[in-house]
């Protein structure tokens, strides 16, 4: 049948069918209702939705196939049209359905009127925007979280922040702003990639959240770092101190990359509303602040902002400004410390111990701004060139007759990572003239362990041209006996902080008695670094240990000094 027959056509029947197809067809939910909200007309759409035929609806309102708060709310709308004649266009409806299904619809109800302009009913139309919906919440979730984590990102921490600090004006309740930056996570990414850099992060944050209240907020800034907000009526000072405690020991639990523990921790800072930051902004900012501080008194610790902090906080910038240019203006110089066999008396070896001394702030302690030149990573360019110095003033003393001895440099993480590294180190040994077998690297226990096949790759190019290692601080990391078995290792150092009471400690002469036994089952030379005393010498002579350090022997001295104790031991 043509366009002109369906216009002429004269059969109810025929349009009733005509117009029930035409709007079977349409994909939005159709329906016309009567003034009692029941529907007298409803194409597929809206029956399908329902789980029904058209014609089951007819007569039927929606207490029929809804929940009764959603039916209400839809006889509400729809009697406030009919009583106003105001339509409602594209209003955004919520329906939970009878097995729990959530949907959006944009909705329009218009009034349904007869030949004299009286009401007769609604006409509605609904459009599922479910997916949109969705599509709009995740970009909302998104534009507050942290894609990695699923945390909340800087600005909902934030917001939340500010609103925990209006409602402690109210209450009286104690917000605490918490900085978290993870100590030399740029070695992790260096050693096992980013993606292995991404699991730690991910892992250290589920960690952060499980020692937390679910009242508090935990949230990922940028890169590796953290905050963390507690909010608690009445909190204490100790509760806080043992949340710090929590979490800093969630963070410093090994985490298992590749089969092996990779050691992280955390320098974690504090500040408090109201005393430490009147707003969200001075608060985080101060919580920042004894962060830094943390990070200056070792790492792996918490500090509590103080006022004292701020003049810290204004130190560390001035040195990481002067820093840069410490180099080239030549402010840098070594001492170094002698190494002696406990067995001879003999000096066989020096440490290269690094100073600055800063043309206004005069002699600037290492553990100041060796953390500085870690985070800026001017580490490695200060490390090769301590390195380049140490080998050159070694080839110097032997230039000058004197016997040859040993120089003995601490190596960063970030040196050992850096591209073309074992390159560098050989090119500094050509361009001094120093014998590979005169130059001992000193690497720390931890430092080793976050990537062991790249540690001992690195080691045995070296250890093949005659470099020797040692590591540094043994004791203090997380080393397994048989990793350590696997590092071309020549000498284990006994850290100083189990020689200090040694005379008076047990805990501490088990330790030292072990690593000594270690070192020889092993066939490494072991050295005690800290030796202070004749009561510690004694000790360590007992109990068969190779070799000391420390300022029972001497202090670390210029090397004019060093020469004339080398050539006091020539005479």
């Amino acid at each position: 049948m043509g366009p002109d027959a369906v216009s002429r056509a004269a059969d109810p029947d025929a349009e009733r069918i005509l117009f029930r197809a035409m709007i079977d067809q349409v994909p939005d939910y159709l329906f016309v209702k009567d003034t009692k909200s029941r529907f007298v007309i409803a194409n597929r759409a809206v029956a399908a939705d329902l789980g029904r035929e058209p014609d089951e609806l007819i007569g039927k309102t929606d207490f029929d196939f809804h929940q009764a708060r959603l039916a209400r709310k839809f006889f509400a709308d729809e009697q406030k049209v009919i009583r106003t004649g105001d339509a409602l266009i594209d209003i955004e409806e919520h329906v939970i359905d009878f097995a729990g299904n959530e949907k959006w619809f944009a909705t329009s109800k218009v009034p349904l009127r007869d030949g004299d302009n009286r009401i007769i009913g609604i006409v509605g139309v609904s459009r599922h925007i479910t997916d949109r919906k969705r599509a709009e919440e995740q970009m909302h979730f998104m534009a507050l979280h942290d894609a990695l984590t699923g945390l909340p990102n800087r600005t909902l921490f934030m917001d939340r922040l500010a609103q925990a600090i209006l409602l402690s004006d109210q209450t009286g309740q104690q917000v605490t702003a918490i900085c978290i930056d993870l100590d030399n996570f740029k070695t992790i990414n260096g050693n096992l990639g980013h993606t292995c850099g991404d699991t730690v992060l991910k892992i250290v944050a589920e960690r952060m959240v499980a020692a937390v209240r679910a009242s508090d907020t935990v949230a990922r800034l940028a890169g590796d770092e953290f905050v963390i907000m507690l909010v608690d009526r009445g909190q204490t000072a100790g509760a806080a101190t043992a949340m710090l405690e929590t979490v800093r020991l969630a963070i410093a639990e090994p985490v298992p990359i590749k089969d092996q523990p990779v050691r992280i921790t955390g320098s974690i800072g504090a500040a408090v509303y109201p005393g430490d930051g009147a707003d969200a902004e001075t608060l985080l900012l101060n919580a920042g602040i004894a962060m830094q501080e943390a990070k200056a008194n070792g790492r792996d610790n918490f500090q509590f902002y103080s006022k004292g902090l701020d003049d810290a906080a204004r130190e560390r910038r001035l040195l990481q400004d002067h820093l840069l240019g410490a180099i080239s203006n030549q402010e840098f110089s070594l001492l170094y410390q002698p190494q002696i066999d406990l067995g001879s008396g003999a000096i066989f070896a020096v440490e290269a111990l690094l100073r600055w001394n800063h043309p206004t702030l005069g002699e600037v302690p290492p553990v100041k701004f060796i953390p500085l030149a870690e985070e800026s990573g001017l580490i490695v360019p200060l490390g090769n060139w301590v390195l380049r110095e140490a080998c050159r003033q070694n080839k110097a003393w032997q230039d000058a007759g004197l016997a040859p001895i040993t120089v003995c440099v601490n190596i960063s993480a970030r040196q050992m990572i850096e591209t073309g590294w074992v390159g560098q180190v050989t090119d500094i040994l050509a361009e001094t003239g120093l014998e590979p077998r005169y130059l001992e690297l000193e690497l720390t226990e931890s430092m080793l362990v976050q990537d062991v096949d790249q540690a001992v790759a690195v080691m045995k190019l070296l250890q093949a041209i005659g470099v020797n290692f040692a590591i540094d601080d043994f004791g203090t990391g997380y080393s397994s006996l048989s990793a350590l078995k696997s590092f071309p290792v020549a000498r284990l150092k006994i850290d100083r902080s189990f020689i200090s009471n040694l005379a008076n400690n047990p805990d501490d002469q088990n330790i030292a008695k072990a690593v000594i036994l270690l070192g020889q089952k092993l066939n490494m030379r072991v050295i005690a670094e800290g030796v202070e005393t004749t009561e510690q010498l004694a000790f360590l002579r007992e109990n068969h240990c190779d070799e000391g350090q420390g300022y029972h022997f001497s202090k670390p001295i210029k090397p004019g000094a060093i020469a004339t104790l080398l050539r006091r031991a020539q005479a």
